[in-house]
């Protein structure tokens, strides 16, 4: 295969979860290093913004030593993810082509928040250099427009009163601007909040909604450019609904270690990268990447992939842990949840959804991460078309898993392929 077919045939997600203009998820750098260890760990190429990069502090933590030093709060900072950096395990995205320097200067220049110092800029400037990834400003800026006046319009359709009026107000002000810049949405906010004396219930909640609008428009817009998967906040959708889902492939007593938080923010790096070539990881990622594209995965290769992989994991955990965390000892030791992993068909559209969860009855779930991915290939509920009719995908689609459960099958190991 060319280098440029194997560039394309990469399986990118773009880490939308940890968003720099809404209030973070993360209380800790190790909650963040965890997510993105995960994100990693199922994809071929964890893509983030330039923003992202330069202005979200606990990832610099996370990338450099000087900036662990400044960020760190009563806890130790593993500033040890520069290696996926050098690897192009993860890869920055940059607006038409500009270095970070000069993102960081006009950045400066617009007062935006957490600038990084030049330096920092500078070092990331050359640790990616190797894996570019650019974009055009001028088509995620349009793409950011466009979603967040939809966003509003929904809003619009049955509000009244107060709450019309600033929606309206907000609406107009945004399809005036050219280009909209996200703060530009967050001074306007401020504005007319003084303006108005804007203190009302409808005021505030028509400005909540504005701002959510903006946040999920800004999470959306470069990844739906770059063609990249999307990362979302926990319990942001469901995968397919219960009433049309039919049960392809199901485990229900994995072990749970590799979607377990603590355990991954204290994941030597080292030991990640040693996961990451794993015959049976690879496995797993490429079929989640057919899923994705609709190109007929094998669910029964991809239970065999998971079942492997989450054994190395757990495994990879105790030997890891056994002699120098205590503390990793004993959640390894405590922790008696189990991964389910299952594949559904939605029995009206044809799609499949994959999921790895951790369900308990201790209270401890939130201690888990979660995935859900879903086949973007065919007509979902907002008429988003496939590239071929409906009976046809179906039919392919159940011909491919039929061949596939019914009769003997080389291993997770050796079907690899990515």
């Amino acid at each position: 295969m060319s280098d440029a077919r194997a560039e394309l045939s990469l399986e990118k997600v773009f880490l939308s979860d940890v968003e720099i203009h809404r209030q973070s998820p993360f209380a800790k750098a190790a909650d963040l290093r965890a997510r993105v260890l995960f994100h990693v760990l199922l994809s071929d190429v964890l893509l983030i913004g330039d923003s992202q990069c330069l202005n979200t502090p606990l990832f610099r933590a996370l990338v450099d030593p000087r900036e662990a030093e400044v960020a760190a709060r009563n806890e130790a900072v593993r500033a040890d993810l520069g290696t996926l950096l050098d690897g192009g395990r993860i890869r920055v995205a940059r607006r038409d082509g500009q270095s970070l320097d000069a993102v960081r200067a006009s950045q400066k220049l617009r007062d935006v928040e957490h600038v990084p110092s030049a330096g920092y800029a500078e070092d990331m400037g050359r640790r990616t250099a190797a894996h570019p990834v650019s974009y055009q400003l001028d088509t995620v800026a349009a793409a950011f427009k466009a979603g967040v006046l939809a966003l509003v319009e929904q809003e619009l359709r049955d509000a009244g009163g107060e709450t019309r009026r600033t929606l309206e107000a907000a609406h107009a002000f945004m399809s005036g601007e050219k280009p909209l810049f996200f703060k530009a949405i967050r001074d306007w906010e401020d504005a007319f909040r003084d303006a108005s004396g804007g203190r009302t219930p409808e005021v505030i909640l028509a400005l909540g909604a504005v701002d959510r609008a903006a946040g999920e428009a800004y999470r959306q817009a470069l990844p739906t450019v770059l063609g990249a998967c999307t990362a979302a906040p926990r319990g942001a959708q469901a995968a397919i609904g219960s009433s049309t889902a039919r049960v392809v492939q199901e485990q229900n007593a994995l072990p749970a270690g590799m979607l377990d938080e603590f355990l991954l923010g204290r994941l030597p790096v080292e030991v990640f990268l040693e996961a990451t070539e794993q015959p049976s990881r690879n496995a797993m990622v490429h079929e989640l990447a057919l899923l994705r594209r609709g190109d007929g995965p094998d669910p029964a290769r991809l239970g065999e992939a998971v079942t492997e992989f989450s054994a190395w994991m757990q495994e990879a955990f105790i030997r890891t842990f056994r002699d120098t965390d205590e503390r990793a000892r004993e959640v390894l030791a405590g922790k008696q949840n189990l991964m389910r992993f299952a594949v559904s068909e939605d029995e009206t559209t044809g799609a499949l959804g994959a999921g790895l969860d951790v369900w308990s009855t201790d209270g401890t779930r939130e201690d888990y991460l979660d995935v859900q991915v879903l086949d973007r290939s065919v007509p979902d509920a907002n008429g988003v078309a496939g590239t071929e009719p409906m009976d046809e995908r179906r039919m392919r689609r159940r011909l491919v898993q039929g061949s596939a459960v019914g009769g003997a099958r080389p291993s997770a190991v050796a079907s690899a392929a990515v």
